[in-house]
């Protein structure tokens, strides 16, 4: 039975949201390495027919455009989404079901011509990578993310018990086991650590173990100045992510010249997470 967590330590398990958006999109970028599949691939040809039913621009949008948010599709997270998935997990925490809430709605913009910040964009993502790999979001992450950056304390939620030290958020306290018990997507869906957190990000950017160079700068590029590159935030020499969702706040920030990492982790939405900026040099 999931009870309160004890001290918080940079080992204790914290749900990270958008944070998890980094990961998808490198676990991306090593199938692309690895010729698995292209950046330019149109989306359609790696998605079930239902889903490209439901969304009939997918024959316009690459894996491009969903990693640096050009997609132009309208975001499936919505109010009404988290309050089925607590009502109902089982039958609305699936990624076919969740991109359901955005069935048959129109673009925001043609693709490639604009950014807009939509998770819709990270579970189709997720969903490629299950396509391309063969295995499912979870263990396509532990093949290319988890082991190779040594993150021993990451899994996405859904794929084991929640652990007895996953920390206790007084918010939405009789859902929120229930919530992070369910499936995990792409968008958002992984559970880490702080310790697990420095690695990843020391593998990815300091030492640069899990990318290649090419891969590596284009996944930090900002091609739509709108401090956003792929699934990474890009602002001043600094690199990272902000997260939130069903009582947890997150947010990681490198300073690149210095090797500085910040990371934040609280059991509390919607909190205000500047502290990370503010231990960045100057």
């Amino acid at each position: 039975m999931w009870t309160s967590s004890p001290k918080i330590t940079s080992d204790t398990s914290f749900p990270i949201a958008s944070v998890g958006k980094t990961m998808t999109a490198v676990a991306m970028l090593r199938l692309v390495a690895g010729g698995d599949l292209s950046l330019e691939d149109k989306t359609v040809d790696w998605v079930s027919p239902n889903i490209s039913d439901g969304l009939p621009d997918l024959d316009n949008i690459t894996i491009r455009h969903l990693l640096t948010m050009s997609s132009g599709l309208p975001d499936y997270y919505t109010w009404d989404y988290v309050e089925d998935a607590l009502d109902d997990p089982g039958g609305t925490q699936l990624p076919e079901a969740a991109l359901g809430y955005v069935f048959d709605e129109p673009l925001l913009f043609p693709p490639g011509t604009a950014f807009d910040y939509s998770n819709t964009n990270y579970v189709l993502l997720g969903l490629i990578l299950e396509a391309a790999s063969a295995q499912s979001y979870g263990s396509v992450m532990e093949t290319e993310v988890f082991a190779p950056a040594r993150m021993t304390d990451s899994f996405v939620f859904g794929t084991r018990p929640l652990p007895a030290n996953f920390a206790h958020s007084p918010d939405h306290d009789a859902n929120v086991a229930r919530y992070y018990s369910a499936q995990g997507f792409g968008d958002g869906g992984v559970i880490s650590t702080a310790a697990d957190l420095a690695r990843f990000y020391t593998a990815l950017f300091l030492d640069r173990t899990l990318l290649p160079a090419d891969l590596l700068r284009i996944m930090t590029t900002d091609d739509l100045n709108e401090g956003y590159g792929m699934g990474i935030e890009v602002e001043d020499g600094i690199l990272g992510h902000s997260g939130a969702d069903l009582g947890f706040s997150s947010d990681v920030r490198l300073h690149h010249a210095s090797a500085t990492i910040a990371i934040e982790l609280i059991a509390a939405e919607d909190a205000g997470m500047g502290w990370t900026f503010d231990r960045m040099p100057d």
